[in-house]
């Protein structure tokens, strides 16, 4: 009854909301009207007769000036004909557009006009007189002006009156609209303050509507189960969806079967706490679930509403598992591989193995077969390996991917240093018979480091650290297998303290250069030298067989030989401006610096800029540059032949250059490499190496240089085969520039 009654109230206020809103809008809509009325008088009067007029009213003065023009055009042409043409044509004009003013203006022009027309009539009597009179055409011209500028003063008057007319009628308009919005904005604060009064009463109605709106709708069209539970935790309301779950389950009589049962005491702390509570997942059948608690203030009850996340949890471990598995091979990965680690080594000192494996060969396959062939033979490896993992025992070896051509193997009972090398054969050994892939049987090579636990590496990142190093060494020696020890990381230490301070070498001219001279093999005479950079390191002598590599890998091979050749260069010139005889001087140029695009174009900025005559410097490449790419190579060579030098093969007969190619180098010497030298003695295979290559050097007209000659039968071997030059140190040891310079002056 209460309720009814509080409608009542309701519906009664607001249909006298609705009547004052309506009274006001009829008091407004009454205003603007007349307002709009006054306004569409005012812009009549403003559209219809005074804009007209002051058109009319330019047009006749421009009419007047017409005339004024027509007299001094006839004064220039003295065309009569034109003249009275032109006249009479602009006095209909006139008579027109004085049609449309009020009398007493036409009357003011009309005096204008006449002492305009009998100036006219004037000025053309004395145009047609036989003995024209000109100062007195001028006369009547200055007349004629006179009166058009009298006129414009009087319509200036006219024009101000109407002018001042504009601006009443504009700012009585701009009052009355002013008028409008003022009633507008007080008709809106109006209703604004209507409108707030009725929010407020509202108020409590609406939110009381609201909750029963929400309880009596939102459980039942839920889609998701619903379940009401009492203060003795029982279920005692089921939503439709809830109800659909129980059956499909078999558990409507039990529905309280529906919620997670470990977590009762969680579930009504929150009615405390006037907080939710989520459930962590469980299964209902074969989907997972998850339910979230929650507590009213205002009632006693506790709702819990259920989420099916099956499919979100399937996502989830999907995305978990990629995270921490190959997607190519599906074995472990990387990430995978270091939590392992990170447990073993962090949890106990039980002794265990790591076995680095990296394939070789595999961008031979890219390039040949493609890459859909390598990731076919990463699958084939993986496969094979994972079967040895997995028929060796359960749980002894681990297998891991580790990047996209390499894998790691753990060995939980494999940490003496024998068992760790039978580790590595048992793996290479799975690889002795080649891939069946398709139609294809692919052998592929592979290394393998090793490294214990705890002796070679106290964590992961050093296990991991460690087994690379190995397997890089055994890379570079050639070994298939390679067990670590803490020479590896003290070799690595160093190299990588020298590619450091190789990058600072140049700017802290480390370097130095030394010249080993050559001589003439029948006279013994000195005929030039070879120069050969040196390095002081932090008063550490290190040999350009261990730095240039490194520079080589990094690089920094380009600064380096720049500077040696423009070093030897300046030098060269200086000795030159003292008045000695420096002969010619030959400079070594590495792989990387001889292929690169420009390097002719530096060469030659080389020898203008230090002044170094070309026909003193030789470039010497070993056997190895020329057979990378021959067809380029000559190209380059060709360029450097004609800025004047000379160019020399070194380290002959080491390299795989086609003799064809040979041919066609535009070289000036052979220099046969000291292997050769020094075994001639005691291997006919290097004699007649050495024989083969005197003799190519004749047919071929180039000039013959045996290096690392070291005894005087070498020397007399060397002569008797018509060898020209010698470098060694039979004759001389390479020297400082001090010791070159001293050797020339002598």
């Amino acid at each position: 009854m209460n309720t009814i009654v509080d409608e009542n109230k309701v519906m009664y206020r607001l249909i006298t909301a609705f009547a004052l809103v309506l009274l006001g809008a009829i008091w407004i809509i009454s205003s603007l009207s007349n307002v709009s009325y006054k306004v569409e008088d005012n812009m009549a009067m403003l559209v219809q007769d005074h804009l007209p007029k002051l058109d009319t009213i330019y047009a006749v003065q421009s009419n007047v000036k017409t005339h004024e023009l027509i007299l001094y055009n006839y004064y220039e042409t003295t065309d009569s004909l034109v003249y009275q043409m032109k006249w009479q044509a602009n006095l209909l004009k006139m008579e027109q557009l004085l049609s449309k003013l009020d009398k007493s203006f036409v009357n003011e022009v009309n005096q204008y006009l006449i002492s305009l027309n009998s100036i006219a009539q004037a000025f053309d009597a004395e145009m047609q007189h036989p003995e024209t009179d000109w100062d007195e055409l001028r006369n009547q011209l200055s007349a004629s002006t006179k009166i058009s500028d009298e006129f414009n003063l009087q319509l200036s008057e006219h024009t101000k009156s109407l002018r001042s007319s504009f601006k009443h009628y504009s700012d009585n308009t701009e009052t009355l609209i002013a008028k409008m919005v003022i009633s507008q904005i007080a008709f809106s604060g109006f209703v604004l303050v209507l409108l707030m009064v009725l929010a407020f009463v509202l108020k409590g109605m609406l939110k009381q509507h609201k909750i029963n709106r929400e309880l009596a709708l939102y459980p039942e069209q839920n889609p998701y189960p619903i379940i009401r539970l009492d203060k003795s935790r029982e279920p005692i309301y089921l939503n439709p969806a809830a109800l659909n779950l129980a059956q499909t389950l078999n558990c409507i009589d039990a529905p309280s079967k529906l919620l997670p049962t470990d977590n009762e005491q969680q579930i009504f702390a929150i009615k405390s706490e006037q907080d939710s509570y989520n459930s962590n997942h469980y299964l209902l059948g074969n989907r997972m679930f998850s339910a979230i608690f929650h507590h009213t203030s205002n009632d006693d009850s506790v709702y819990a509403y259920l989420l099916d996340v099956t499919d979100r949890v399937k996502a989830e471990n999907e995305l978990i598992h990629r995270s921490n598995h190959d997607l190519l091979t599906g074995l472990p990965n990387r990430r995978h591989l270091e939590e392992v680690l990170k447990l073993k080594t962090q949890r106990s000192l039980t002794p265990f193995t790591l076995a680095f494996i990296k394939v070789s060969g595999l961008d031979l396959v890219n390039a040949s077969l493609g890459h859909e062939m390598s990731d076919k033979v990463l699958q084939a490896m993986s496969q094979r390996l994972e079967n040895f993992i997995n028929h060796v025992s359960d749980g002894e070896l681990g297998l891991y991917s580790f990047e996209s051509s390499s894998w790691v193997v753990i060995c939980n009972n494999s940490a003496p240093p024998l068992h760790a090398k039978q580790l590595g054969d048992n793996l290479l050994s799975l690889f002795a018979s080649a891939l069946s892939i398709g139609d294809l049987g692919l052998t592929m090579h592979c290394t393998v480091g090793l490294t214990t636990f705890p002796q070679g590496g106290s964590d992961a990142e050093q296990l991991l650290r460690n087994a690379d190093t190995a397997l890089r060494q055994g890379i570079k020696e050639g070994s298939s297998v390679r067990l670590y020890s803490e020479d590896l990381t003290e070799q690595a230490t160093r190299l990588l303290a020298i590619e450091q301070g190789l990058k600072h070498a140049l700017e802290k001219n480390e370097f130095i250069l030394n010249i080993q001279p050559k001589v003439d093999t029948q006279t013994g005479q000195f005929v030039g030298g070879e120069v050969l950079i040196r390095w002081q390191y932090n008063d550490m002598y290190i040999s350009p067989a261990e730095f240039i590599p490194i520079a080589e890998e990094s690089d920094l091979i380009i600064g380096i030989g720049e500077w040696v050749l423009t070093t030897a260069c300046k030098q060269w010139v200086k000795w030159s401006d003292e008045g000695l005889e420096p002969q010619k001087i030959a400079v070594n140029i590495s792989a990387r610096h001889f292929i690169q695009t420009g390097f002719v174009d530096y060469v030659n900025h080389t020898l203008i800029e230090t002044g170094m005559p070309p026909s003193f410097l030789e470039l010497e490449i070993t056997e190895e540059v020329a057979s990378a790419n021959p067809e380029k190579l000559i190209e380059t060579m060709m360029k450097l032949k004609e800025l004047g030098l000379s160019l020399a093969i070194d380290d002959f007969g080491t390299g795989y250059s086609s003799l064809s190619y040979l041919m066609q180098f535009p070289i000036d010497t052979l220099k046969i490499d000291k292997a050769f030298v020094t075994n001639m003695a005691n291997s006919d295979n290097d004699a007649a190496l050495v024989r083969m290559i005197m003799s190519l050097a004749k047919e071929l007209k180039l000039d013959v240089v045996a290096e690392g000659v070291e005894t005087e039968g070498e020397h007399k071997a060397l002569a008797a085969l018509g060898c020209e030059y010698i470098q060694g140190y039979y004759f001389y040891k390479p020297m400082s520039l001090d010791s070159y310079k001293a050797l020339l002056s002598a």
